[in-house]
């Protein structure tokens, strides 16, 4: 049976994320302690969490989320949906619990709220590729707008501060309305990339987790040109590793041997939740590479040596700052960017131009 989920259901929630890991080299199960609810609201400003029940234990076993947030879209701002945690346990994945699912999300969608929603499927993840990302028929029109990378970027020590003709300083109260501002003026020269505004930023808004004293900020004789922030978000959102296949399973042990010798960092323990934050709210002037890149190495810097062991980046295939990475020593992890959408939202999304896409990973 599938129906919208009830406070009550937060326990089976959580219970159903840990117990459904998403398949790789890597098998990671991405929780959301203590509360799923709580967790939901960085995505977007309106939810709606659809889950699917075992008609004779009352169990559940399955998930999918809608949420609709106000992005850029050809440089304007518009209501736009997100699609995500889609969970279904593995002994129920043959059945029609996924056809059934996208049925009742297309009268949720009747809604009329948004026409145009977007996704992010692994780029490994060759079951969801196959099967609802494949137009077959029923299901709404996925459309391949390219890989999104959000690596792992290893934090081992620190490095040479760069110098790119600004002054970095950290966020605060008085600088709020000048970082959504530059938010918003160059987030806009980018597809899906979010629109902020000052509530955003209040203790349970869509930045919750987030103080104004982890944002980075460059300033030009006064002028915020860019930003980028460290957002943990362990308090509600957690990564845990479940297991690992093929070589990887076998050889860990050396790799983490040989990487207390490099100083690098080691493949955690089954079981253990994974020490990390995100790079987020990142927005340049003009995209200037060498802006992002003074941003960046005063975010990493100042993350050396604490209790962290790396943070997640996400910038597209086609973004030009996405070669300041090079700098760095990353775990890869790829993605793949989709626009979806019903009958109603086909022209939308055909008439996409064709501005680099951005989506915040840390809302994903």
């Amino acid at each position: 049976m599938l129906a919208p989920a009830e406070p009550a259901d937060d326990a089976g929630l959580r219970r159903l994320l840990a117990d459904s890991p998403m398949d790789g080299r890597i098998r990671l199960a991405f929780e959301r302690e203590p509360s799923y609810f709580h967790a939901v609201g960085v995505q977007g400003r309106f939810a709606q969490v659809v889950v699917g029940r075992d008609l004779d234990t009352g169990a559940l076993v399955g998930v999918g989320t809608r949420t609709v947030k106000p992005v850029f879209v050809n440089g304007e701002p518009r209501d736009v949906g997100y699609l995500s945690d889609l969970r279904l346990l593995p002994s129920y994945r043959n059945r029609t619990l996924v056809a059934r699912g996208y049925r009742l999300l297309r009268e949720l969608h009747a809604d009329g709220r948004v026409d145009l929603y977007y996704t992010v499927i692994a780029d490994d993840n060759a079951v969801a590729l196959r099967t609802i990302a494949s137009g077959r028929a029923g299901l709404p029109a996925y459309r391949d707008l390219g890989a999104f990378d959000s690596p792992a970027v290893n934090l081992v020590r620190r490095k040479p501060s760069l110098a790119a003709g600004v002054e970095i300083v950290r966020g605060e109260p008085a600088l709020l309305d000048a970082i959504v501002a530059c938010l918003n003026q160059h987030g806009r020269a980018k597809q899906f990339a979010p629109v902020y505004a000052r509530e955003d930023f209040d203790p349970q808004g869509r930045l919750r987790g987030l103080g104004l004293d982890d944002v980075y900020v460059a300033l030009d004789r006064g002028r915020v040109v860019g930003t980028i922030a460290r957002w943990d978000q362990s308090a509600f959102k957690q990564t845990r590793v479940v297991g690992y296949r093929g070589a990887l399973r076998v050889v860990r042990p050396l790799c983490n041997l040989g990487a207390r010798v490099a100083g690098l960092p080691r493949f955690p323990r089954p079981g253990e939740r994974l020490a990390s934050f995100h790079a987020a709210l990142i927005a340049v002037a003009g995209n200037d590479a060498r802006i992002f890149a003074a941003l960046l190495r005063r975010l990493y810097n100042d993350a050396v040596g604490g209790p962290h062991a790396y943070f997640v980046i996400g910038l597209h295939e086609r973004d030009p700052l996405r070669r300041v990475l090079a700098d760095y020593r990353c775990s890869p992890y790829r993605g793949r960017l989709f626009c979806v959408d019903f009958e109603d939202g086909a022209a939308a999304c055909r008439a996409l131009d064709d501005r680099v896409p951005h989506v915040e990973p840390a809302t994903l």
